[in-house]
């Protein structure tokens, strides 16, 4: 683990968990007795803390205001020789009592091991972490920041529901409500403090209302806590702010959330006026999160990374196949005869994998081909267009399965824990290299076993060959005998217009890759029109409004169909609205009416 102080530069080198607690049981020589005395003075002070709490004028407990949403298990061993969370001191004794008791923590993980010492009270120093996902890393911010909490509102006298003290940022919904439940988790005998969440998806009045109630602790997105940031009296709220927590900050610089954290952090209270602890949580470190880091941390803030020096990544310990066919029509046969076979060789019941498509249109027509084909494992679709009660249930039944498939888009990519996923499929190319690293860092996570397989069109092929060209791929011949049952299902069960939306999602995503496919945008619809045909049964083009056509950027294009725009509802809510936070690229818009019907033999 490296530690240093991005102030000076230098670095410190700190005592293994192992020599803290020899010192505590009497190995550090005569220093030893009294540290051992201080320690059972601070519980002392610690049980007088919880008492003097308890018998404060409390809210009445109150039913949890957060999504139900499974708690993800570590993808990491928990170690036995760090420190154990029951000889903390300096720690509410509720906290400690729901990490030991409650939720049966024992040892550190060591990203907790690593950080907690730096940032719980008294020391509160401004931290940038190195940590990867499912190592235990949310309950290294949560644990101090609460503990914060606690001594603020102690000290200050302002009590429970006195104001946001703990303002958590994550890039997805899925990720944000996580990171509540396990705040709730840790909170569990400290019922008078509230968790809210403000992410899309959801009402956003009722969102507002629990806010304006009293909430101690906030989670939320970026856009939706624009949106509410509007509202004075919530602006208010953030008035004795402790501490700030950017979680997954590399994610959310990727997804394009850069000016709105200015804008978010311009609305808060001045960081030097409020002595606001912030901490930024990022699997990898780069420029951008370096500049972030500058917005949101202290000039001398600590660095703290986690992944040990020479760790392999994912990628390069994990066996990859590549799997190329012909044409985008063949994709989809490909994916389905790969999943077959990766069924039968580990076992349908021991199979589970992550299929990730380009686009929410796409996942949702992979999603229809895997669901109608039989003898194929349990699939689900998993992508931002999707209500949020519905990604609920979808997250944690794929989280409790044992096996089964999930379509996603890049809303699950980061942040997600999925224990036991055996296969990551990618049917098309990524956004950019590191999508690709990502989104294969959902299997063999634990040391477990796992592989991926990259299915793409021969036209795709300079992605795997040049911009993955330090991955060494093992070619895998492709399957196609399922292309007659995909173009009878595409035929049969797809209706024009969700054709329509997939054709245009297409265009709208690979418009982004013209250069590298060198192709212009006359190429680029006929590839789409021929897709359309092929793969989606349109032998007639799908037809796009005017209005579509002029925000892609392919006005005048020949090979298109253009329809008029639809006349606005004077009433109620117009069409086709799109993806929330955590958009995939291209992702596409959501189309006018479809194509003719006609049968065509589909075409590789």
């Amino acid at each position: 683990m490296e530690r240093r102080g991005r102030g000076s530069g230098q670095r410190r080198n700190n005592r293994s968990g192992r020599d803290r607690r020899d010192g505590q049981n009497g190995n550090d020589g005569p220093r030893a007795g009294g540290q051992q005395q201080r320690q059972r003075h601070q519980r002392q002070q610690d049980q007088d803390e919880q008492q003097q709490y308890e018998q404060q004028g409390q809210r009445q407990q109150q039913s949890s205001i957060i999504p139900q949403t499974s708690t993800p298990a570590l993808t990491e061993a928990v170690p036995k020789d760090t420190p154990r969370f029951a000889d903390m001191v300096g720690v509410h004794p509720a906290l400690v009592q729901a990490l030991t008791e409650d939720l049966k923590f024992d040892h550190m993980m060591p990203v907790q091991a690593a950080t907690l010492h730096e940032l719980l009270p008294p020391k509160r120093s401004d931290c940038l972490v190195q940590a990867k996902t499912g190592t235990g890393k949310t309950i290294a911010f949560l644990l101090p920041a609460i503990q914060t909490l606690l001594t603020q509102t102690h000290r200050s006298g302002r009590g429970a529901g006195g104001g946001i003290s703990l303002l958590v940022i994550s890039p997805t919904r899925e990720l944000a409500m996580q990171i509540a439940k396990e705040a709730e988790g840790l909170l569990q005998r400290l019922r008078q403090y509230r968790v809210c969440i403000a992410i899309g998806g959801t009402n956003k009045d009722r969102e507002e209302k629990q806010i304006l109630a009293g909430c101690d602790i906030l989670i939320a997105t970026p856009g939706r806590l624009i949106d509410h940031m509007s509202n004075d009296y919530i602006r208010d709220a953030f008035s004795n702010l402790d501490t700030l927590v950017l979680d997954e900050a590399d994610r959310l610089l990727d997804m394009g959330f850069m000016p709105a954290l200015r804008d978010i952090v311009r609305a808060l209270p001045d960081k030097a006026s409020t002595n606001r602890q912030g901490m930024l949580f990022s699997a990898t470190i780069a420029a951008h999160v370096e500049q972030v880091a500058g917005l949101v941390l202290s000039k001398g803030y600590q660095f703290i990374s986690t992944i040990p020096a020479g760790e392999a990544n994912t990628h390069e310990r994990v066996p990859q196949h590549l799997v190329k066919v012909p044409t985008f029509a063949a994709v989809a046969p490909a994916m389905v005869g790969a999943i077959r076979e990766e069924a039968v060789s580990l076992g349908q019941d021991a199979f589970k994998a992550i299929v990730f498509a380009p686009t929410a249109a796409l996942a949702d027509f992979y999603g229809d081909v895997l669901t109608n084909i039989p003898g194929l494992p349990p699939a689900s679709v998993l992508h931002s267009r999707i209500s949020q009660n519905r990604r609920t249930k979808i997250t944690n039944d794929y989280r409790d399965a044992k096996s089964g498939v999930l379509i996603a888009t890049d809303v699950i990519a980061r942040g997600m824990d999925f224990p036991g996923v055996t296969t990551v499929f990618q049917v098309g190319i990524p956004a950019d290299k590191e999508s690709y690293i990502h989104r294969l860092g959902r299997t063999a996570r634990a040391g477990a076993d796992g592989r991926g397989i990259f299915v793409v069109a021969e036209a795709e092929d300079f992605f795997p060959r040049w911009t993955l060209k330090e991955i060494s791929f093992e070619p895998r011949n492709a399957d196609l005998s399922s292309a007659a049952q995909v173009y009878s299902i595409a035929e049969q069960r797809i209706d024009d217009g969700q054709k329509a939306k997939i054709y245009q999602a297409w265009l709208g995503y690979y418009k982004n890759w013209m250069k590298n496919l060198k192709w212009d945008k006359e190429q680029l619809v006929a590839e789409g029109n021929i897709f359309a045909r092929d793969a989606l049964a349109s032998p007639e083009t799908p037809p796009i409004q005017k209005s579509t056509i002029g925000k892609m950027g392919l006005r005048g294009t020949r090979g298109l169909v253009v329809v008029p725009d639809a006349p606005k509802a004077r009433h109620g809510r117009g069409g086709g609205g799109g993806g929330g936070e955590g958009r995939s690229i291209g992702s596409g818009g959501r189309g006018g009416g479809g194509g003719g019907g006609g049968r065509r033999g589909g075409r590789f």
